[in-house]
């Protein structure tokens, strides 16, 4: 089984020291300081994941750095109903490639399409916001009484391009400012942090059986 190819990065992304003039630089200082803050408002608020992505994003590491979501940080995103539904319609799309072409008795790779999840609240919310879910399978099919029958053991994947787009959405609670996503992105831009993808998978295999 394995995962299904990355998604395009968002053409919108900000670029990585596109802007580091006089002026730039002076107001990533500024930033800076909203940075900081925003970090000290997780803490209080017990939000250890979304403090952990945004210490990965101002850490600036090299271009193409990948973080590997933890096994307890990826349990807790797929127990959010967003994730389930979207794990149901993963196998729901494994289960129809199935039946569009059983091949029976033949052990196949499986894959559904990533598919996206949106938290609104909380923890999940400030780390992922929006993300991807996917669910990847060696699937079998055999014929029973009645018509076709499948064995699915399946692993769930997340993925999330970690990054700030344009959107000025209002930081509530932090009392800094309204327009915190945009200060994030120009950070990127003066080269004092750097977008990077996220992912994570099940440790465990789960397994589904039934009639097609």
């Amino acid at each position: 089984m394995h995962r299904p190819p990355d998604r395009p990065l968002p053409a919108d992304r900000a670029v990585f020291g596109s802007k580091t003039g006089a002026l730039d630089k002076a107001e990533a200082a500024a930033n800076s300081v909203d940075a900081a803050a925003v970090q000290s408002w997780f803490d209080v608020m017990g939000y250890d994941f979304a403090e952990d992505l945004l210490s990965i994003f101002l850490g600036n590491n090299d271009s193409g750095f990948e973080n590997e979501i933890s096994s307890a940080q990826f349990e807790r995103t797929i127990a959010s109903s967003s994730a389930r539904q979207k794990i149901a319609e993963g196998l729901d799309e494994i289960r129809e490639q199935a039946r569009q072409d059983p091949q029976i008795g033949v052990t196949r790779e499986l894959t559904s399409q990533w598919l996206g999840a949106e938290e609104t609240e909380g923890d999940l919310f400030y780390a992922l916001g929006h993300y991807d879910v996917a669910v990847g399978s060696d699937t079998t099919v055999t014929e029973v009484d009645g018509g076709l029958q499948a064995e699915i053991i399946y692993k769930v994947y997340v993925y999330d391009f970690y990054n700030f787009d344009k959107l000025q959405r209002e930081a509530l609670s932090l009392n800094i400012g309204t327009d915190i996503n945009n200060e994030m992105r120009q950070l990127e831009e003066a080269g004092w942090a750097r977008s990077f993808r996220s992912r994570g998978e099940a440790t465990r295999l789960l397994r589904w059986i039934g009639k097609l």
